[in-house]
Parts: structure tokens; sequence; C-alpha cells
């Protein structure tokens, strides 16, 4: 009995842990470390090894939000499909990286805890997880949190609603390809 719990625990800490880091390093994993004019090398690690607690928190902020930066109705608005087609949106640097980090995220979750509704909703905690703990890294890194909230509602809404909309299939997918859960 002592056994079958410590393995269940086991999965759930360890898709907790694997979701979590590919949801904080995927975008640049999958856009070949620069994502949107951010490098994970010049940009990000000198923040995080910069010596103060802030520059800290401000690298540590900057390398969890770069996985909110995608923003759907911006992307597929008329103007930007006027301008581009909606393959060179949807397939180019922007979207792409943020949508399969997402997808990979939640699918890697649902696979490692078996079943769609442990994926789901360890997916969701991850998402709410990271969302969380890059607000509390904004605070300390001094970022103004109620312009990105109060004055682009629509943005931050319609980066958030990207993340969702690759999570949660993520997640179903990747539980159902594991098979349901079964307490053993």
């Amino acid at each position: 009995m002592e056994i079958k719990f410590k393995r269940n625990v086991f999965r759930i800490v360890s898709s907790f842990i694997v979701g979590f880091i590919l949801a904080c390093f995927g975008v640049f994993f999958f856009s070949d470390f620069q994502y949107r004019g951010l490098s994970l090398g010049n940009d990000v690690s000198p923040l995080i090894s910069g010596g103060t607690f802030n520059k800290f928190m401000q690298g540590i902020w900057t390398l969890l939000g770069s996985g909110f930066l995608a923003d759907w109705f911006v992307e597929f608005s008329a103007n930007n499909i006027a301008n581009s087609s909606v393959g060179a949106i949807f397939f180019g640097e922007t979207i792409w990286p943020a949508l399969v980090t997402w997808f990979m995220a939640g699918f890697l979750i649902g696979v490692i805890v078996k079943g769609v509704k442990r994926g789901l909703i360890l997916s969701l905690i991850i998402f709410i997880a990271v969302f969380f703990l890059w607000l509390i890294t904004g605070i300390f890194a001094g970022a103004d949190i109620t312009a990105i909230f109060i004055t682009n509602i629509t943005n931050t809404l319609s980066e958030l609603f990207t993340v969702l909309i690759s999570l949660i299939p993520g997640g179903i997918i990747g539980g159902l390809i594991s098979g349901p859960y079964q307490p053993e």
C-alpha cells in the first residue's frame, strides 16, 4: 500500500517539476534560445547572475514572463493578417514557440500523471503557479504590475488565453495517451 502511494506522489511531483521547467524555459527551447528580442544567454542569464536581489528578481520575472508574451488577439488581428498571412503569423517566431511550450508542458504532465482529469488539473496548477510566481517576482523586480493589468487588460487576457488554448488540449491529449488513471 505504501509503495503505491509513493509511486503516485512521485508521478505528481515529477510531472510538476517537468511542467514547471518547460513552462519557464520552453519558449527559448523552441525558438533557438532567442524569443521576441530576448536571448536566454545575453538578456536573462546576466540579470539572474547580476549580483543584486533586484537584478535577480528582474531576471526571474523576465524568464517567467517570456511564456506569456504571445498575444493571440494582436497576432491574429485584421490589420496583422492584412500585412501577413495566417500561416506566417501562426508558424512565425512569435506565437508558435509559446503554443508549443504550453502544449508540451500540458502533454508531458498528462502523460506522466496518467489520466485526463489529473493531467488537466495539474496543468492548470502549473499555469497558476507560474503566473503567480511571475507576479510576485515582478513586484520584487519593481515592475509596474498595475499597468500590466489596468492599462493593458485586453492584452494581458489575450496572453493568458493564448497559454490556455494550448495548455488545456496538451493536458487532455497527454492524459488520453497515457491511459486512464487506475489506483494500484
